[in-house]
């Protein structure tokens, strides 16, 4: 009888099932996306499928979205010219416009089957240079510290840092997540500062609040900066544990 030309040694099936249950193992032990991300890209996909069949591309859209942050930035730093009130809603305004348009490029992207590993580098980068605008917009106005924007930017690009040096030398895939904030909650969260932050100065609740030296605005960044250096160490112990139990495998 001949043999079959996918029969292969038994010697050969041994490393063969050995190597998919390490490729089984990587892809159990990355953490899913969380339930929040895969709202907002539930909502984006028509839109997504929409502009795929038109000439714009997930680029294009990006750099709309640093433009927007560059634009918010301004506005947030025009407070001589505006006022701080007025400065604070159109800056805060075009942070959501950039963050909108950062999530548009994503949904295109995948409608079109092109995300890959360059678009996750291209667009993390661009997330950090809009991040950049918006504290710095907000530091220039005058309404935080810059001790706490700086702490602020320092959380959020370690945590990032991480996350992609995990990806990068342990074999995690560019969708893995771990800590309590992700940008999105960053960027949600800081919006509605600045919207309080209109409320404090427009003397609507200034009474009930107790806080002389700090305005809403300079608490919500503390809380930013604090909650992205936790997510910075959950992701580094999250990769710890992943190589540890891909480690253990590898002896086996």
């Amino acid at each position: 009888m001949t043999q079959k030309i996918y029969d292969l040694p038994k010697s050969r099936d041994i490393r063969s099932v050995d190597t998919l249950n390490k490729c089984e193992f990587k892809v159990r032990t990355t953490n899913p996306k969380k339930g929040l991300r895969k709202k907002y890209e539930a909502i984006f996909a028509p839109l997504g499928k929409f502009l795929a069949n038109t000439w714009i591309t997930p680029n294009m859209i990006s750099m709309l979205s640093v433009g927007a942050s560059i634009c918010s930035c301004i506005a947030y730093a025009s407070v001589s010219s505006v006022g701080a009130s007025l400065s604070l809603l159109v800056g805060t305004f075009l942070l959501g416009v950039s963050s909108l348009l950062d999530m548009m490029d994503g949904s295109l992207a995948r409608a079109r089957g092109i995300a890959g590993h360059f678009g996750a580098l291209l667009d993390r980068t661009l997330d950090r240079v809009s991040e950049f605008f918006f504290l710095l917009g907000i530091m220039m106005g005058g309404y935080v510290l810059p001790e706490l924007v700086f702490f602020c930017f320092e959380g959020m690009i370690l945590a990032s840092y991480v996350r992609s040096t995990a990806e990068l030398r342990g074999g995690l895939n560019m969708e893995s997540t771990q800590g309590i904030f992700e940008r999105k909650e960053k960027l949600t969260l800081l919006a509605i500062g600045c919207l309080l932050e209109i409320l404090l100065l427009e003397d609507i609740f200034t009474e009930f609040w107790p806080f002389t030296d700090f305005g809403i605005l300079a608490i919500i960044i503390l809380i930013i900066g604090i909650a992205s250096n936790i997510s910075a160490f959950q992701r580094i112990l999250f990769a710890q544990k992943f190589h540890k139990r891909s480690e253990s495998m590898d002896k086996k």
